[in-house]
This record gives structure tokens, sequence and C-alpha cells, in this order.
């Protein structure tokens, strides 16, 4: 079983979600993260693909862990089970990102019109699926 990151990275009532440059899943929304490497922690493996996929530099401090879910990741034949650990990351204004990486391009989402129909795997889905039905009243114009 290998262990990913993923970053729910809020402002206001939006949420930004990244397009999948490369397969699986390719063209599909997804979190900004990825694999976390196997000498760092949750945090730093999602520090580092933060940094490499949008240029987003952050503190583990901005990070307040979310949950973790299931899942399966289709790659070169091989099925691989991971453990997709999401962190919220809710900022005071929107930071000049770039897409980078094995990332096509990024939007920001309103929390009450997210994609649901094209996001890339269901884990994704379940936790922003927990997000907007769990924890609506967190995310209000008083960021940090």
């Amino acid at each position: 079983m290998a262990s990913t990151a993923g970053a729910l990275i809020i402002v206001e009532q939006e949420l930004l979600l990244v397009e999948r440059a490369i397969n699986p899943k390719k063209g599909c929304w997804d979190l900004p993260g990825g694999f976390v490497e196997y000498h760092e922690s949750l945090e730093q493996g999602l520090q580092r693909e933060l940094e490499e996929e949008l240029g987003l530099l952050i503190t583990s401090q901005q990070l307040q862990y979310f949950g973790s879910y299931a899942n399966q990741y289709r790659y070169n034949e091989v099925l691989y089970h991971t453990c997709d650990a999401f962190f919220i990351c809710q900022l005071s204004h929107k930071p000049n990102l770039h897409a980078k990486d094995d990332v096509a391009s990024l939007q920001w989402h309103s929390l009450k019109k997210l994609p649901f129909n094209n996001i890339a795997f269901s884990s994704v889905n379940q936790g922003l699926n927990d997000l907007v039905k769990n924890r609506p009243q967190q995310f209000t114009n008083n960021s940090h």
C-alpha cells in the first residue's frame, strides 16, 4: 500500500482543483498533491508536491488534517492500493500559482458547485462530499 497526500486549498468559499496532465485520469479534476516518498511524513510530501505542482510554499502549520480515504490507482497496468490523506489549507487570499509538473491547469471552484461528475478518483470524490456536507460552516470569510 502506498500513501498520498492532497490539499484542500480554500479561500473564502472557493476550493482549488487541478486538471491532471497525465494518466491515469488525464483531463479530470484532482486535488493538488501526490505520492509521499519513503523518507517523508504526509505533511512533508504534501509540501513538496505543492511546490512542484503549483510553486506554492506552505508551512506544516498551515495544514490541518481532514481525513483519509482508501483508493485504487492504476498506472502502467499495475493496480496500486493507496491511502489518500487530505489536509485543509485555508488561506486569506488567492496566491499567485502556476500549473507545473503533472498539472495541466488549475481552477478555483465554489464549494457549492464542485464538478463531481469529472473528479479523477473516488477518494477525492468522497473527501469533497464530506467537505461540503459535513463542514460547510467551517469556511467563512474569517480565514487565517
